[in-house]
């Protein structure tokens, strides 16, 4: 059974990685085997090579062809010595390997995909002798596959050194296993990883961590690491946070080690550290185990989050006593919905409608909503965000001053007069004119009123056509036609 354990430094306070590319999980024990041989046979289905995979989210929009990348992996099986510093994670020979993402393209936030060519979720299981693979997630984004299991014997089949391997991650073994991201294909050093990561397949040999005798793997500085000196080389990138299994795993069960960290891709820098979430895809080896995973179980809850960036948020009233409520999102994880609240006093906040959110985007989306019918004066206008998941975050408050609006008046008319009913937003003097469609002035009338609801009559002679009443008081003025 692979036990793996992932082994962060605690001494590393800074959580800044400023990767374009960040390491988000690894399918480290697929069902069915690692890889089988190209060529193998298994029922009618010949394997190509590869179940293993590992994944990546881009933080930034990719194009790997104007400007590549590389993954590195690293498997120190059976030995705690110091890899040759000079030659670092281009160690290559059967300890490390590299793929080079020179080709096909990642948006912003988005995750994809980098190990074997399968592209199953979690491979395959034998029923009946039969083969049959887990869900297919070929249509995912696969940016570089390798078959690394196509049985040459010290033979660089990589991407400029690594032998061909059973695996990209070892069985046994309580030594690391990393995982490191370059920017452009020249990993020798000087050059330092953008993002790694460092796991092991069995328990820890210390919970206090290991001197690996010297080190000689460079490390970025990132959530869990320092690039202050190499991994395992001094306190600063020892065992400090050791992730065990959890109870109950078995070998060959599609078990994803899933990364879940809170990321701000403005930023580029970890809000909060990643940590491990062990995911058995295949619980059972039939067809209902089979059917079980789905690529949400990789993608979705417990991954790394995006939070939701709020761009803008504006309160506008306009001529008509409404208020133009729109905001705008930078990106957006799991964002289920906006719930738009109001207040008077600027404390007490009461539901007006939800708008739906779009889910899970690096992109820019515009919302909008607006009040109908809001207070008199000055309204309170705050967002609340809720996932999926139920977890929600409040925005910032904006006010808009509701002036006179036409919502303030309401005219009832005869032939001989008219009724006021005025909604006042201060106490003091107002006037009230009546004019024909022509603008000629038929009646005026000037009165105290206070505070909210007032009421008055005006005596007018009125004609069958429209008229238009005039409320004016201090530097406010609306009129309404009646």
């Amino acid at each position: 059974m692979k036990k793996l354990l992932l082994t962060f430094s605690f001494a590393a306070m800074l959580l800044s990685a400023k990767a374009q590319i960040i390491i988000t999980g690894a399918m480290y024990d697929p069902a069915g085997g690692d890889a089988p041989a190209v060529g193998t046979a298994n029922g009618s289905y010949i394997h190509k090579g590869g179940y293993e995979y590992i994944q990546f989210m881009a933080t930034e929009d990719i194009d790997f062809a104007t400007k590549p990348f590389s993954v590195v992996t690293c498997i120190n099986t059976g030995t705690l010595l110091a890899v040759d510093p000079t030659k670092g994670w281009a160690v290559g020979g059967t300890r490390s390997r590299k793929f080079n993402l020179v080709s096909g393209t990642a948006a912003k936030g988005t995750f994809f995909y980098v190990g074997g060519p399968e592209k199953t979720i979690a491979g395959y299981v034998t029923i009946s002798s039969v083969y049959t693979p887990t869900l297919d997630i070929s249509s995912s984004n696969w940016i570089r596959t390798i078959p690394y299991s196509d049985g040459s014997t010290n033979t660089d089949i990589f991407d400029g050194f690594g032998y061909s391997t059973t695996g990209l991650f070892p069985n046994s073994g309580a030594n690391p296993v990393g995982i490191a991201v370059f920017a452009g294909t020249n990993v020798a050093p000087p050059a330092k990883p953008i993002d790694a990561i460092f796991i092991a397949t069995a328990n820890p040999i210390s919970n206090n961590g290991v001197t690996y005798a010297g080190g000689g793997y460079t490390m970025p500085d990132n959530d869990r690491y320092e690039s202050s000196a190499f991994f395992g080389s001094s306190t600063k990138n020892k065992y400090g946070f050791v992730f065990q299994d959890v109870a109950g795993f078995t070998a060959d069960f599609g078990n994803f080690l899933k990364l879940g960290g809170v990321y701000d891709l403005d930023s580029k820098t970890w809000t909060t550290p990643r940590s491990a979430n062990y995911v058995t895809l295949v619980p059972t080896k039939d067809a209902a185990g089979v059917a079980f995973a789905t690529l949400s179980m990789i993608e979705g809850a417990g991954a790394t989050v995006l939070p939701v960036k709020l761009a803008s948020f504006t309160a506008i009233a306009n001529k008509q006593g409404f208020v133009n409520l729109a905001w705008a999102t930078a990106s957006e994880k799991d964002n289920s919905h906006f719930e738009v609240t109001r207040s008077v006093n600027g404390i007490d906040f009461e539901r007006l409608d939800d708008v739906k959110g779009n889910g899970t985007t690096a992109t820019v989306n515009n919302y909008s909503y607006t009040d109908n019918s809001p207070a008199a004066g000055v309204n309170y206008y705050q967002l609340k965000q809720i996932d999926f998941d139920g977890k929600s975050t409040l925005s910032k408050v904006v006010t808009a001053k509701v002036g006179l609006n036409q919502s303030n008046i309401k005219v009832l008319a005869n032939k001989t007069s008219i009724t006021v009913n005025y909604q006042a937003l201060a106490n003091g003097k107002a006037s009230f004119t009546v004019y024909s469609v022509s603008g000629a002035k038929l009646a005026t009338v000037q009165q105290n009123v206070n505070v909210g609801a007032n009421q008055l009559s005006i005596p007018v002679q009125l004609g069958n056509s429209l008229h238009l009443l005039k409320v004016v008081q201090g530097s406010e003025s609306v009129s309404v036609k009646f």
